[in-house]
Formats: structure tokens, sequence, C-alpha cells
């Protein structure tokens, strides 16, 4: 069960979420990944104090929702690779469509 005042810090990131209802350990993908795109100071510090670095590293690499700009400040944040992120890899389009 989440805290009020965890429940105030990210309830404004998790709009189209049951706030009430999520764990803050098995969901921590989805709110760590939304804290990072959608945050202010404070959730950023929520997310920094209460996940480790390796947690959010892999939301970093792995996320298709985080924007181009977020991506790009965690990788210099962490000293990551943009090309090791999901993010900045190269994504190919057919060239016909597949029947």
């Amino acid at each position: 069960m989440i805290s009020d005042t965890v429940k105030d810090i990210i309830s404004p990131c998790l709009w189209g979420a049951a706030v009430r209802l999520l764990d803050l350990e098995a969901d921590k993908f989805l709110i760590i990944e939304r804290l990072l795109e959608h945050g202010g100071d404070r959730q950023i510090e929520f997310v920094l104090s209460n996940y480790e670095y390796a947690d959010i590293i892999r939301v970093v690499r792995e996320s298709s929702y985080l924007s181009s700009k977020t991506v790009n400040y965690w990788c210099l944040f962490f000293n990551l690779k943009r090309e090791n992120t999901r993010c900045f890899q190269k994504q190919y389009r057919h060239l016909s469509p597949p029947f």
C-alpha cells in the first residue's frame, strides 16, 4: 500500500493509473518511467532516493515511452552511450508491406 505522502508525489505523473493500487517494487518500471518523463524536482528526488541506479538505468535503456530529450539527459547523468538505449537505436522499415 502506498502512503499518502508517496501518493502525493507520484500521482501527478501517473494520471492514467490507479495509484493507490500500485506497488512501489512490483511497478517500479512504470513509476520510474513516468516520473523521469513528467516529473519535477520532487519526483526526480523521489526516484533517486527510492530506487537503485541499476533500476533507473534499465528504464533509460529499455523504455519506449521516454522522449529522446529525457533519455539524452539521463545518459549524460549516468555516463551511458545513447546508442545503447532503445530510444536512439536505428529502426528499420520494411521496403514492402509483409503479405
